[in-house]
């Protein structure tokens, strides 16, 4: 669904302090929200140095100066010492954490001419629609299996909106099939735009396509065997590489399956999921070589992922320097737990409650 904001209370399972921390205004303390590892351990040692309004008089007499800058000091090399524990308990945490991607979001100008396009030319299935008179749109999430186990794209039709600018970010949405060349002549058979003909990748081995559905989204074709989910792929592309993969990496607890650096056509991209790529869908992050940033349009919407505790999530997104857009609690009126944040470049994702979701797919 296209989950709406509201506002509520986020948590993380580090230890929570009082409030007072968040009021300090130390020198140390404001460049700690450059350091995860620090910022942390500063929250932790709030228990012994602001948990009380009478602290300078309870203080022990290691920790009494009149000298604020030695006290700075001392809390950051204090800080120093428990930092590297408290980002190893984030990172063990996001990795274990039950994640995958449910589906990606953007904004179509026809819903029934582009559901028509996604199950008659690309062989997927109409899983959900619904209608939102109140709030004037309708969607529609169609894919290749269940949503329970599968990726799938939700189409949103906003009341009187017949087209988008999708910008110069987004790149493409991948399928894989065992057969590039039949499935592009089916698409050129119903009237769809072949963009770029079956061939291999440049810089590659790999047979693709490039097709354009009926809003001017791209999808990429990819020749590959049997596979679980052949809805595969989110491009996005990123004004610096190396920040995202280490974003992706810590804040969203996905693996780096593959680099790739092609200087000959000026490119790089990593790819980054959850699991192998011929089993799971991923995001393909891609740099072009002296571009930092891109137009996002307004087509393009998100990617939805599933986790166990949207409060530990949004605090961890934090901790690495991501913006909370919406703070993790559940939507009015579905009670679907959710928060939203941005990426470096960004790029919108939504976590969702795993029991949630399956219950909204009752």
């Amino acid at each position: 669904m296209a989950y709406q904001f509201c506002s509520a209370q986020a948590s993380f399972p580090l230890k929570r302090f009082p409030s007072p921390i968040c009021n300090y205004k130390s020198s140390v303390f404001y460049a700690s929200a450059q350091n995860p590892s620090r910022r942390v351990a500063l929250f932790q040692l709030s228990t012994v140095l602001f948990q009380s309004e009478s602290f300078a008089t309870n203080a022990p007499k290691f920790l009494k100066t009149e000298d604020k800058s030695n006290t700075s000091m001392l809390i950051a090399d204090i800080a120093q010492g428990v930092s590297s524990t408290s980002e190893e308990n984030v990172l063990e945490w996001t990795k274990n954490d039950k994640r995958r991607l449910l589906h990606v979001v953007y904004r179509v100008g026809n819903l029934d001419k582009t559901i028509k396009f996604y199950t008659e030319c690309l062989g997927m299935k109409l899983l959900r629609q619904r209608d939102i008179p109140e709030d004037r749109y309708s969607n529609a999430f169609v894919g290749y299996g269940p949503e329970d186990s599968y990726f799938a794209m939700e189409l949103t039709y906003n009341y009187g909106v017949d087209r988008y600018d999708i910008g110069t970010g987004f790149g493409h949405f991948g399928i894989a099939t065992e057969a590039v060349t039949k499935m592009v002549d089916l698409v050129k058979s119903k009237g769809g735009r072949v963009v770029q003909e079956p061939g291999t990748v440049e810089g590659g081995s790999t047979v693709i396509a490039l097709i354009e559905d009926p809003d001017g989204y791209k999808c990429e074709l990819i020749q590959r065997g049997p596979t679980p989910d052949p809805l595969c792929q989110v491009m996005l592309r990123v004004g610096d590489l190396d920040r995202s993969i280490n974003f992706y990496r810590k804040a969203f607890g996905m693996e780096l399956l593959r680099k790739m650096d092609n200087p000959e056509y000026r490119y790089t991209k990593a790819t980054m999921g959850y699991g192998p790529e011929d089993r799971n869908a991923v995001v393909e992050l891609t740099y072009n070589y002296g571009v930092k940033e891109y137009d996002k349009g307004n087509g393009y919407g998100q990617i939805a992922i599933g986790t166990d505790d949207v409060y530990k999530t949004a605090e961890a997104i934090k901790f690495y320097g991501g913006e909370v857009i919406r703070e993790p609690g559940p939507l009015p009126g579905l009670n679907t737990k959710i928060t939203v944040c941005l990426d470096p470049d960004g790029w919108k994702t939504v976590f969702v409650d795993n029991i949630d979701f399956l219950k909204e797919l009752e």
